[in-house]
């Protein structure tokens, strides 16, 4: 062996030996806190990395890491990861697939300690429209499709995780039949497979996500009825139980006083069976409030405490939750970075002295500040979903103690889909992988190391020069500008995109951390590539604003969408905007929260379209909160002078605004052509991103540029 490592060199060996990436090399040891297929094969890669204390790491996270025994239960640590996943990973069986299986496996393998299988009971699956698309359909009365949740099971416990199922059941929601049936279960009526109910998905109210307190239509029920569910939630949690699940997720969303009826008539019969509910607050909004008045409003905290008291000896651990179904999931429209709404109703509950396990979820992926909630008591546990989709090295970044190579959540919610009237995929904009597995796998190791340029410091560029890096070439990064971040720089400006911000910044860090040389101030020409007899060029120069063919866009007094953001110091009291979609509205409220008088002017039946579940809602909420912005649809704008913008409305009649300042947005125009010009200057050559086929948004920049360094 020695010999052979002699022969062929540190880096060869190590490579042959399975060990080829730049963090393979310096994380081996620490059960691989990288990409498999980069830890694994890649080939060849630089020494860059520090050795990392794992006594140290440790200590980081050593909260979060900590063992928690509920009863006569232990869990691994203090993560539960609720009933969610990414909506379109499961293909048309009735059965749960492959790919869903490798889902919930790898989440137990990626740290959760507790994770909850999102289940609806059915023998027939139906198309459904909107959020209900994504809900995983199984005949679970047949044995076929029982082996498969059984080995999803053993695959979670193989990983020291504990495996829940979600029973939810109540009036008003189609009764499929109480699973078991073929294990000697009796049907109940109005039974539900769990959380995600046709006609009530999880995360949405049904018809109550009420907040604690708060009656809704559903309370009115007779005993007889209450009675039926209760016959339905043990007859499902014995099937559940059987099948060795080890926690059951009860409730009735809604009805405080059948939820912990339910919840005791499963706790007396399966007193070992962890028992978890929701206990929901409502949110309020954060464009009317101070951050100092942020946790002063929404449910009463009052209310959740007596509630959680009520509980005691019924559950086991209370998942705090906003209750609205848009608000429960957190973007950077609704909340504020550093403080998750539903820490405080966690902190009250535990300060009450209640005595029932709390786990707080929505917008919680910052391991720093999860470790605070715990070390300090303001909660027991944390919940997770998004945090491990945007990051499938979440859990062992953790026990490495590098929470600051943790990739942060956009907080876009494609993971619920692009689009409710499909197409039927699924995708994260910071884990280009998430949704196509298949493809993910197909990824082979470099066969030599290479001598990489890239043109363009965007989101492309950056994430393209990460992966091209982390596979073991030398890269360089060639940027024009004085910064780093193309079209993502706005978000050092916007208070809407603080997440957005965080993603950019880590993209800055990692590039640095992996040990791709970066050229500011540098505009790269085709020649000078060439003369650097660079191996392979990937270039991302991007897209420029469209300026619309408006007479009098050209004054001094009218911006771009890209300026808007830099200079709204110097715009005037008024401003209109011509043009809409989510960049112009995020541009409009910039500028309106800045304190000027915004009106959208656009062409369209409505400011951008409301076609993807949860996200526009959240959006045009808390526009609405604004005083001073303002929207006229189907408004096209006829010309721009000094003091007005003129336009013509849905009927056709000419009016105009007051304008001190002009910002217009007709879209973005990618570089093609200035992309092309380099095509020769390296033997390999790649577009990416924006100037390339393949852009148009963070996303689709971002799975550009990782698939495409891939095949350097």
């Amino acid at each position: 062996m020695n010999l052979i490592k002699s022969l062929m060199g540190r880096r060869q060996f190590l490579a042959a030996a399975g060990m080829g990436s730049a963090s393979a090399l310096a994380m081996g040891k620490l059960g691989g806190a990288v990409e498999p297929v980069f830890q694994a094969r890649s080939a060849m890669a630089a020494e860059k990395y520090k050795a990392v204390d794992l006594n140290a790491a440790s200590e980081r996270y050593k909260h979060l890491l900590s063992p928690l025994k509920i009863g006569n239960v232990v869990l691994k640590n203090r993560f539960l990861h609720p009933q969610s996943v990414p909506h379109f990973l499961q293909g048309p069986e009735i059965f749960p697939s492959d790919e869903m299986r490798n889902f919930y496996i790898n989440l137990a393998k990626n740290g959760a300690a507790i994770i909850s299988v999102r289940i609806m009971q059915n023998k027939i699956r139906k198309n459904e429209r909107g959020d209900s698309a994504h809900m995983l359909i199984f005949d679970l009365d047949d044995y076929g499709a029982q082996n498969y949740l059984d080995q999803l099971v053993e695959g979670i416990h193989i990983y020291g995780s504990k495996a829940c199922a979600g029973i939810q059941v109540g009036m008003g929601m189609s009764g499929g039949a109480a699973p078991g049936a073929a294990a000697g279960g009796q049907a109940m009526p109005g039974a539900q497979g769990a959380a995600g109910a046709q006609g009530a998905p999880a995360g949405q109210g049904a018809p109550g996500g009420a907040a604690p307190g708060q009656a809704t239509s559903q309370s009115q029920l007779s005993a007889e009825s209450i009675q039926k569910m209760i016959d339905t939630a043990v007859t499902q949690a014995k099937f559940y139980q059987s099948h060795g699940f080890d926690a059951l997720q009860l409730g009735m969303r809604g009805n405080q006083a059948v939820s912990i009826q339910l919840c005791k008539a499963v706790k007396k019969i399966m007193p070992d069976m962890l028992i978890i509910t929701e206990i929901f607050v409502r949110e309020p909004s954060i464009t009317q409030h101070t951050q100092d008045q942020y946790y002063q409003s929404g449910g009463s905290i009052d209310d959740a405490i007596k509630y959680a008291k009520q509980l005691e000896g019924a559950a086991d651990i209370a998942m705090v939750r906003i209750a609205d179904s848009s608000a429960a999931h957190a973007t950077t429209w609704n909340s504020i970075k550093g403080k998750p709404y539903a820490v405080a109703y966690s902190e009250a509950i535990k300060k009450s002295g209640a005595k029932i396990i709390t786990s707080p979820g929505g917008g919680f992926q910052d391991l720093d500040l999860n470790e605070e909630y715990i070390a300090s008591g303001k909660a027991d546990m944390i919940t997770e979903a998004r945090a491990f989709i945007c990051d499938s090295e979440y859990g062992k970044k953790m026990s490495s103690g590098m929470g600051e190579d943790v990739v942060p959540c956009i907080r876009c919610n494609k993971c619920h889909g692009e689009s409710m009237d499909g197409p039927w995929y699924t995708v994260c904009s910071v884990n280009p992988k998430v949704g196509i597995p298949l493809v993910a796998r197909s990824i082979q190791a470099p066969g030599v190391a290479k001598t990489v340029a890239v043109i363009g410091g965007g989101p492309a560029g950056m994430k393209a020069a990460i992966t091209a890096a982390e596979r073991g070439h030398k890269v360089t990064l060639f940027e024009k500008e004085a910064i780093l971040g193309g079209l993502l720089t706005n978000s050092n400006y916007s208070p809407y995109k603080w997440a957005i911000k965080d993603f950019k910044d880590f993209l800055i860090t990692r590039m640095n951390k992996v040990g791709v040389k970066v050229l500011l101030n540098t505009a790269a020409t085709p020649e000078m590539i060439k003369a650097k007899g660079f191996d392979t060029i990937i270039v991302a120069v991007g897209s420029e604003p469209n300026i619309p063919k408006i007479p009098g866009v050209d004054s001094s007094n009218v911006y771009n969408i890209v300026d808007a953001y830099s200079k709204e110091k110097s715009m005037g009291k008024n401003v209109v905007v011509i043009g809409g979609g989510e960049f112009g509205t995020d541009a409009g409220m910039h500028i309106a929260k800045a304190g000027h008088n915004v009106t959208m002017l656009t062409s369209g039946k409505e400011l951008f379209p409301e076609e993807r579940p949860h996200y526009p809602g959240i959006i045009v909420e808390a526009y609405q909160d604004l005083k001073n912005f303002s929207i006229i649809t189907e408004g096209t704008a006829k010309a721009i002078s000094e003091g007005k913008v003129t336009y013509k409305d849905a009927t056709g009649s000419e009016k105009s605004l007051p304008a001190d300042s002009v910002v217009v947005y007709s879209g973005l125009k990618p570089k093609k052509d200035e992309a092309l010009q380099f095509y020769g200057a390296a033997k390999q050559f790649f577009t990416v991103g924006d100037c390339s086929e393949k852009g148009g948004n963070i996303q689709k920049c971002i799975r550009s540029a990782f698939f495409t360094a891939s095949e350097v």
